[in-house]
């Protein structure tokens, strides 16, 4: 059995690991979820985006949702409540007028459409193509990114962007940061879906990636950090809840590396090449049977674990100083 020693004594637990024994690899059971006959959907951010690109490499079937990225983790539960048949309030979003004109609201801001039929149109087309990566799914990979969204004060939906400059001053948008209640909130849903009606394995992972801009008055630095704290914090809660479904840490392999800029491009933000190959190996070999590996992942650029010595007891300079207090004052005057 594990122990934990201190001046006081020993005790004897049922898990115990110290900062000073941690290891290149994080610790983490190995889930086999899967298998050749698997297909996997992911959605999200970049992590969702980056494994749906690498998983053809080792045979796995599946992809990421056909119409982008997901940041939020309300968008994300919009979504995949519309794949199950909810999410009417989107019906209730009029389309937004631009110079080019018509763009949906829940799409993407570069694809304008004539009239109110092409878009509804190609929206249906959209939705089926999601509908179909996601309906025969049998694991769904969620990641989180960001807390900050845009909101309709109308409807209540919101936005998977900052809404489009040419609408921006007409719609009224709101900007709120999500809560870590609110978040809780939205992956009990999300897993009321995948676990419920897509009867799939959930994995949730949280973002690495930091924010590009924050709409707060806070430093760019600070807002990201309260940004992925509320979204590590809320993602540990629902885990904690739930035990069908599976964490992947691959927002800890990069934040606690020795060495976090191994990891990050010259913008120090976005995830190196070689990088981005280390963790979704990690990934496959935690979620995926044997066979479904990803060859020939280079380490070396990682910095191994060096800093694990304990902190100096201060005991031995007190007592220098008091050694020296003490000659001070027996020295001759």
């Amino acid at each position: 059995m594990p122990t934990l020693s201190s001046r006081l004594g020993t005790w004897e637990l049922d898990h115990v690991q110290q900062w000073s024994e941690r290891e290149l690899v994080i610790r983490a059971p190995a889930r086999p979820i899967i298998t050749r006959a698997s297909v996997v959907a992911t959605i999200g951010s970049c992590f969702a985006e980056e494994l749906a690109d690498m998983m053809g490499e080792v045979g796995i079937r599946g992809g990421m949702h056909p119409g982008g990225l997901f940041y939020s983790s309300t968008t994300i539960r919009q979504e995949m409540e519309r794949i199950a048949g909810g999410w009417p309030e989107r019906a209730h979003e009029a389309a937004w007028s631009v110079p080019d004109g018509l763009i949906d609201p829940f799409r993407d801001h570069r694809t304008s459409y004539r009239d109110e039929s092409s878009l509804r149109t190609s929206r249906a087309a959209a939705d089926r193509a999601a509908d179909a990566v996601f309906r025969g799914a049998d694991v769904v990979v969620v990641t989180l990114g960001l807390i900050e969204t845009w909101r309709s004060p109308i409807t209540g939906n919101t936005y998977r962007q900052i809404p489009h400059p040419a609408a921006f001053p007409e719609i009224g948008a709101e900007f709120h940061r999500l809560t870590v209640a609110e978040m809780v909130d939205d992956l009990e849903r999300i897993r009321r879906v995948i676990r419920g009606e897509l009867r799939a394995e959930m994995v949730v992972t949280t973002s690495p990636v930091p924010l590009h801009a924050t709409f707060t008055p806070l430093d760019v630095r600070v807002a990201n950090t309260e940004s992925k704290s509320r979204i590590r914090a809320a993602v540990s809660e629902f885990v904690d809840r739930n035990r069908d479904v599976h964490y992947f840490h691959s927002y800890e392999m990069v934040v606690t590396a020795e060495r976090q800029s191994d990891y990050y491009r010259e913008d120090g933000r976005h995830v190196h090449r070689h990088a981005v190959r280390y963790i979704i190996s990690e990934f496959l070999r935690l979620y995926a049977e044997p066979a479904l590996q990803l060859p020939d992942v280079d380490v070396a650029w990682l910095t191994p674990i060096t800093k694990t010595a304990p902190t100096p007891s201060a005991r031995p300079l007190q007592e220098r100083v008091i050694r020296r207090l003490r000659r001070e004052i027996a020295r001759p005057r």
